[in-house]
């Protein structure tokens, strides 16, 4: 398109393209008309720098991007330089800055939900809630392969105890997140332990299927709005724990309301119930 106030000789046509790392930038072409276009040097746009969001001091670029669910995509972040990625326990997470539609940029937390077993890459899962305050959805939109942002190294205020006993794990729709890295880190370490999944139905709940595969012996599904709807039995399932089980769930505020208040009538103490929440 054309731009006023430039020599009646020269046409300078900008279009915009979109790069591999989803950047806009401008492509500008020159059209010379006159007696000797040799003397006319082409108009070259300089490259533009890639955004980076973040202030951390860990460099990161989205490597992979996988579609797990209509709503939840997984997200896989390798340092920019091909770095090792600083350790983690599981039942950590990253805090990761999102650009909003109106400019301005927020940050989310996202739990690691894959054990720490490799420090080539951290993977997180993302819920796209479109009627909340937009930061999902932003990240669903806006995140591509080559994206870059910068973070600070994982945080854990959900960690795993260090001990042989037997764990119960409960997880309710996205919270499986932390809970698939905890079960994949007691496997590792050969420790027992339950997992009870529950959510709406096969199609809404990440990692079922890897699940079913690698865990079928110590894994439960629940769906309530299946076909065939079954539900989570807590207080039975509670109930059947030994007294030296360490308990974990993650996942609504209803479902770990309702874990706590079980565990209490059943004499459970606190300290072996442990909880993380999505809101």
């Amino acid at each position: 398109m054309g731009k006023s106030g430039r020599s009646p000789r020269q046409t300078v046509h900008a279009s915009t393209v979109l790069s591999t790392n989803g950047l806009e930038k401008k492509a500008i072409s020159g059209c010379y008309f006159g007696r000797n276009p040799k003397q006319q040097q082409p108009v070259v746009a300089a490259r533009q720098t890639p955004v980076v969001l973040g202030n951390g001091a860990l460099p990161l670029t989205i490597s992979g991007i996988r579609q797990l669910t209509p709503r939840i995509r997984a997200y896989e972040l390798r340092h920019v330089d091909g770095e090792l990625l600083p350790s983690y326990r599981a039942g950590a997470h990253i805090r990761v800055p999102i650009a909003l539609p109106d400019g301005s940029v927020t940050s989310r937390i996202y739990s690691l939900t894959d054990a720490p077993d490799d420090q080539d890459y951290y993977r997180i899962a993302v819920l796209r809630v479109d009627d909340g305050e937009g930061g999902s959805s932003a990240l669903h939109d806006s995140w591509e392969i080559g994206t870059r942002i910068n973070i600070e190294a994982p945080e854990n205020y959900f960690p795993l105890h260090d001990d042989e006993r037997p764990t119960l794990l409960i997880a309710g729709g996205i919270g499986i997140t932390p809970i698939k890295a905890m079960a994949e880190t007691l496997v590792a370490r050969g420790t027992a332990f339950q997992l009870h999944y529950t959510g709406r139905a096969p199609q809404d709940m990440p990692f079922v299927k890897d699940l079913q595969r690698r865990f079928s012996d110590r894994c439960r599904f629940y769906f309530s709005q299946a076909q065939n709807p079954n539900r989570l039995d807590i207080p039975d399932i509670l109930s059947k724990a030994s007294a030296d089980t360490f308990i974990y769930v993650c996942g609504p505020t209803r479902l770990i309301d309702k874990v706590r208040q079980t565990a209490r009538q059943l004499g459970i103490a606190d300290e072996r119930v442990q909880f993380e929440s999505f809101i």
